[in-house]
């Protein structure tokens, strides 16, 4: 179960800039048959190596808000919570980490709604508990979350790639709204389903789904995400930072780092730190140097927490179990 070669690793990264990209480009790109894209993807999709989901930017989304959660649990506990919390529809991105006793947990918040917030302090194997609210999330400008640096398309073919691509500058008024459950439910199971499969989901036509996506995708009220099982792309470290940096730099700082390769995820968040990002190396000495180095560069930043996750239980919407992405319904 590896991505086993650069081909692998490029339709890859071409997916990460454009999800939804149709295989004939991703194959004009890297120098391919449309043929051998499409049956690499649907073997790395079938392996449980990559799947494409769309997101909810909760930030964006009228009675909803994305917190970051830190558990403490008593010893030998935490797996068995991971779990759990792995299986809820409002939870993402669960590591065990701290040497395995701390639990870092993604959680959506409807308001009006009790939930992780209220529920989980009062279990009997949490010990210490602590919860961020996701104020911003940095998107860098093109480079963002790519998981296998050292094989990514070059400067042209990425210009090439997003040539006619539009631009996050829609109506920011457009919103998620209750009718688009169902749109948003077929997303997230495949974010690659043809604009037919989206029309028979949701009961609508194939031209109302497609410009309800590029409207909502636009107005940035969703985004295209890849989940992939990271040691098929050769990353083995990762960690959950957790940055202090002056206010006046914090805007700055946010953006440069969403720009770094390093960085699947960063934003900025309530709590006595003001920025939490996930890295991802290929092993520790990766991870030093790009702490002492890229990050040792941002002006404003005054300490960061380093937190190794040992183990990734699910990613953003789907579990991982023998290294693999699974669907949590399954």
């Amino acid at each position: 179960m590896v991505a086993h070669d650069r081909t692998d690793h490029r339709i890859l990264h071409a997916l990460q800039l454009a999800p939804r990209a149709p295989f004939a480009r991703i194959a004009a790109v890297i120098g391919v048959s449309e043929q051998t894209v499409a049956r690499r993807y649907q073997r790395m999709r079938t392996s449980g190596i990559v799947r494409v989901l769309a997101r909810a930017d909760e930030t964006r989304t009228p009675g909803m808000s994305s917190w970051t959660l830190r558990i403490g649990c008593r010893p030998g506990t935490a797996a068995t919570l991971a779990e759990a919390l792995a299986r809820r529809d409002d939870t993402s991105w669960i590591s065990l980490g701290a040497g395995g006793a701390e639990i870092t947990c993604q959680a959506t918040v409807h308001e009006h709604r009790a939930g992780l917030l209220n529920q989980l302090p009062r279990a009997s194997n949490v010990l210490t508990f602590s919860a961020h609210q996701v104020l911003h999330r940095f998107v860098g400008r093109g480079e963002a979350d790519w998981v296998a640096p050292g094989e990514e398309l070059d400067a042209a073919g990425r210009a090439a790639l997003l040539e006619g691509t539009p631009s996050s500058t829609g109506d920011p008024d457009v919103r998620l709204e209750p009718a688009d459950a169902a749109l948003m439910a077929a997303l997230a199971d495949d974010g690659r389903a043809s604009w037919a499969a989206l029309a028979a989901a949701t009961g609508g036509t194939q031209r109302q789904v497609a410009q309800r996506v590029a409207a909502l995708t636009a107005a940035g009220a969703i985004y295209f995400h890849l989940d992939v099982a990271n040691s098929a792309v050769g990353i083995h470290t990762v960690a959950s930072l957790w940055f202090t940096i002056a206010p006046n730099h914090l805007a700055e700082a946010g953006a440069r780092l969403a720009d770094h390769t390093e960085l699947a995820y960063a934003a900025a968040v309530t709590g006595r730190s003001n920025l939490m990002a996930s890295a991802m190396c290929r092993d520790a000495s990766a991870l030093y140097r790009y702490l002492t180095t890229k990050v040792a560069e941002i002006p404003g930043v005054q300490s960061v927490e380093t937190v190794p996750q040992l183990t990734r239980v699910k990613q953003a919407h789907f579990l991982i179990q023998d290294g693999r992405v699974r669907d949590p319904r399954a």
